[in-house]
């Protein structure tokens, strides 16, 4: 990883701007010289100032930094998120076998993400070990939810099941996370569309293990918050959370529409995935109907 200060006039060139464009009253001259040839460090509150004018986000500057390239972590839980959205299993636990080993610690806990994506699709019983119970304490001490928390979103659920603990008061905690970082006019962080993704995976547990009546009120939360902020992604797992609840307790002839709707979306990366869930989710529906009888 190269110093701070080269990668600032990397992206300095590129964008063609001056020193005096991005320093200018920030640091001096002679500093930003010092600075850009790996001479001096700049404190946090310089550094963001300096992105802000270079129109680069920390996250990026950092990939940028990186000669280009994803964390260890990033890299091992965009691989393991884009398996589960394919609804492929075995190159799930792939990953999960794969990032068990390493020796990186944000690479095991992805393992343990892998693996509770995997008994929880499965309805298997869990069997906690002590990677996912220190994962639960860390939630657990976490007072206040960041975006690390909120990516979590699905293994954070899983978790609370394994260990008895209330949903209702996970998806809670998980939803006040959320406003905090979306307005009206912004989701910087594209919070919505995880809310979306968590909920998703909310309903299919209050469903799995029959909170019926905690699923049938959910519709209200999955329609709430700023929805306006989603992308195609947020708004498809919205729409595939609001037709698993049409086929459990709304209108029958709804329920069908939006089925219909979901199927005629164009060939994807999700598309074996939602397959599979209309599948299973049909199934499930039905025997719920039936016992009802």
């Amino acid at each position: 990883m190269q110093p701070i200060g080269t990668t600032l006039k990397q992206i300095r060139q590129a964008k063609g701007f001056t020193q005096k464009d991005v320093y200018g009253d920030i640091i001096s001259r002679s500093f930003a010289i010092r600075l850009e040839s790996g001479q001096h460090d700049l404190t946090a509150g310089k550094l963001f100032l300096i992105l802000d004018r270079l129109g680069v986000s920390a996250n990026e500057f950092r990939f940028i930094q990186n000669d280009y390239q994803a964390t260890a972590s990033e890299l091992a839980r965009s691989q393991i998120m884009l398996a589960y959205d394919q609804q492929n299993f075995p190159r799930i636990s792939h990953l999960a076998t794969r990032y068990a080993h390493s020796d990186n610690p944000a690479e095991r806990q992805m393992a343990v993400l892998a693996n509770v994506l995997i008994m929880a699709f499965d309805r298997r019983e869990m069997v906690a070990t002590p990677a996912m119970a220190q994962l639960w304490q860390q939630l657990t001490l976490t007072k206040t939810w960041t975006l690390q928390e909120i990516d979590f979103g699905p293994i954070i659920l899983v978790l609370t099941v394994q260990k008895k603990q209330p949903l209702a008061a996970t998806i809670r905690k998980y939803h006040l996370a959320c406003e905090r970082y979306v307005s009206a006019e912004a989701d910087p962080f594209h919070v919505m569309d995880a809310r979306a993704a968590f909920d998703l995976v909310a309903l299919q547990l209050l469903l799995n293990h029959q909170q019926y009546a905690t699923a049938q009120q959910f519709k209200s939360q999955l329609l709430a918050g700023e929805t306006a902020h989603f992308t195609s992604d947020g708004n498809l797992d919205q729409q595939l959370s609001l037709w698993i609840w049409e086929g459990y307790f709304g209108d029958p002839t709804v329920a069908a529409n939006r089925a219909e709707a979901l199927r005629q979306i164009p060939s994807t990366r999700f598309k074996l995935g939602i397959d599979t869930l209309l599948s299973t989710w049909n199934k499930r529906a039905a025997a719920y109907h039936q016992r009802q009888k």
